[in-house]
């Protein structure tokens, strides 16, 4: 159990790393999935 927050920073933080992964992997048909689990 976190703060609210943390999902958020979270999303943030990785923003800018998952959309460079994402633009690689199109050029080689690689799939990137993440998994967020809130409960």
């Amino acid at each position: 159990m976190g703060s609210s927050l943390t999902l958020t920073l979270a999303n943030i933080f990785m923003s800018k790393w998952q959309k460079n992964l994402v633009e690689e992997q199109t050029k080689t048909d690689e799939f990137y999935g993440r998994y967020i689990d809130d409960i």
